[in-house]
């Protein structure tokens, strides 16, 4: 019996050494597929168009998009521009009208004020007749005529009245008798000397003044001594 071999029949013999079995390697065309699949699935349709054809990445689809992408953009721009154009313009509306609230409401206070004034300025020279008449009618005539004491009565009644009207708006009376002189309140009409008096010290009130809300609005005349 021969040793000798067929070589037909060894199944090792024509074997490339690559195809040999390496148990250090393993078949990935399985795990390939599947991720293949998987990719597919998540992002296939970023790789297709609105009818679901595969998109072929050509030089003119790139610029195709990009001019799409700019065309969104430039609407986004100005879209936003006209927002901020829209909301500039409310902006300057409201502060317009936040101005011509402003002036009303000061119109409004100036208006009410100068009324207040004008009341107050043809009210004080009935005040002065009345306090007048009222220092006319002394202590004797009271005591020995009833109706002097009537009269003074109702003056004095008609005089605190008027001083609360006053008072609600604001309105001080200047009386300004032993203060020094205030030129901002004081109308100096002379001069007096009087003994233990410091020198521009009002030494008598010929006619009181007044003043609204801190402004004055008469000047007392007032008689003062000399400057020292």
């Amino acid at each position: 019996m021969s040793d000798e071999k067929n070589p037909g029949s060894n199944p090792d013999e024509h074997l490339n050494p690559e195809d040999v079995y390496d148990p250090g390697k393993r078949d990935t065309t399985a795990e390939d597929a599947a991720h293949d699949k998987k990719m597919d699935e998540l992002f296939g349709d970023l790789d297709e168009d609105d009818q679901g054809n595969k998109k072929v990445d050509t030089v003119e689809s790139l610029r195709q998009e990009r001019d799409e992408l700019l065309l969104k953009l430039a609407s986004t721009a100005n879209t936003l521009a006209k927002s901020q154009a829209d909301n500039l313009t409310l902006m300057k509306r409201l502060e317009e009208a936040k101005s011509l609230v402003s002036r009303t409401e000061a119109k409004a206070l100036d208006d009410q004020k100068y009324a207040v004034e004008g009341f107050i300025k043809q009210a004080i020279p009935v005040i002065d007749t009345l306090e007048l008449g009222l220092a006319s009618i002394d202590k004797k005539h009271r005591e020995e005529d009833p109706k002097f004491a009537k009269l003074a009565e109702g003056v004095e009644k008609t005089l605190g009245q008027l001083t609360a009207v006053f008072n609600k708006f604001g309105v001080k009376q200047i009386n300004p008798l032993n203060e020094p002189f205030d030129a901002e309140k004081h109308e100096a009409i002379m001069t007096q000397c009087k003994d233990g008096c410091d020198g521009e010290t009002v030494v008598a009130v010929a006619q009181k003044g007044y003043e609204i809300n801190g402004r004055v609005i008469r000047h007392a005349k007032v008689i003062v001594t000399p400057p020292d």
